[in-house]
């Protein structure tokens, strides 16, 4: 399969819903032998924005290397519908793709989706993830994520330091696995160094910005001492920041997300978010393209990607950052 140069690209969305009845409709599939076909498969676009970006700057990156393309994009609804992404990535393979870049729900819940693409023969990217399966049954070609654990760390660093070592925070979770897990372990590997930081475990929330705003408001209920809410993704920063707003605290109460994405800037800019580390996110989906890319050509294909973090604040100059991480999605969604 050489690259070709692009023209007529075509790409849908389609929920859990259109993805069973992709499976289950007898049409015949009209393939452009002259096309690479891609599938996409992330959870909700409504998340994070970082799953929208990934999704642009891997058609950017494309764009640029002269790649005659169609997208398919599936999304499930949330964070934790893993029946209905394992229905999505067999709708797709009974479909007839070239190439998958699946981003799961959760690591350990993708593995039947894997396993299956893996006996079909598909190409996948696996992202949001570094470890290959112990099952080679359920490896994919190529692993593209910002460490988890990385990004907890530094996460933790720099809440020690606004704090000077002592003070008192709540930590917001996603939900259950190995993401939530890694953002918080790391995150708490630094904190417990601080003695005179206290820890106060708030709720798993799905990664859902509405039940992280409820949860960041009771915790202000019963914790009338906090100094800083740390939400382990963006969608929950977000809410937390919105809670601490609206009672009034923006200024005493610190709040952090995960991922430096868009709507995080914009509500650091506002002052009602506080902090993040923020990913380069658009390298990562040029990366997914470089992977489908070089495996087309018969090229080594790079097993584990991972991507470097930035701490930002909202009173960090970032707007060159900002400029190089979304070089590819900005101009699509104009964010």
């Amino acid at each position: 399969m050489e690259s070709r140069r692009l023209f007529n690209r075509r790409s849908f969305l389609a929920t859990g819903a259109a993805a069973a009845l992709l499976a289950a409709s007898a049409l015949p599939v009209q393939a452009d032998e002259d096309k690479v076909r891609i599938a996409y498969l992330s959870p909700s676009f409504d998340l994070s924005d970082a799953w929208e970006r990934v999704y642009w700057s891997m058609q950017g990156r494309l764009d640029e290397l002269g790649v005659d393309y169609e997208i398919q994009h599936l999304a499930v609804a949330s964070h934790v519908d893993h029946a209905g992404q394992l229905a999505q990535v067999e709708a797709i393979i009974a479909r007839g793709v070239d190439y998958v870049a699946l981003g799961p729900t959760e690591y350990e819940a993708a593995i039947p989706a894997l396993r299956k693409l893996k006996e079909a023969g598909i190409p996948t990217v696996l992202y949001n993830y570094l470890e290959p399966h112990d099952d080679e049954a359920a490896r994919a070609m190529s692993y593209i994520a910002f460490s988890h654990l990385t990004g907890g760390q530094m996460s933790g660093e720099w809440a020690a330091e606004h704090l000077g070592g002592a003070g008192k925070i709540a930590i917001i979770q996603g939900a259950p696995g190995v993401t939530n897990d890694l953002r918080v372990g790391g995150f708490m590997e630094i904190i417990e160094q601080n003695p005179d930081i206290e820890v106060v475990m708030g709720p798993f929330t799905d990664f859902d910005r509405t039940r992280a705003f409820d949860a960041a408001q009771n915790l202000l209920v019963a914790h009338d001492d906090i100094d800083l809410i740390y939400g382990v993704s963006s969608t929950i920063g977000l809410g937390a920041g919105q809670a601490i707003r609206q009672a009034g605290k923006s200024e005493t109460i610190a709040s952090m997300g995960f991922g430096g994405t868009g709507d995080e800037i914009v509500a650091m800019e506002e002052g009602w978010l506080t902090a993040s580390v923020l990913r380069s996110i658009d390298d990562s989906g040029a990366a997914v393209a470089d992977a489908f890319v070089a495996q087309s050509k018969g090229e080594p294909v790079e097993e584990i990607w991972g991507g470097p973090f930035v701490m930002i604040d909202k009173d960090s100059d970032a707007d060159a950052l900002v400029a190089n991480a979304t070089r590819y999605s900005e101009p699509m969604m104009t964010k």
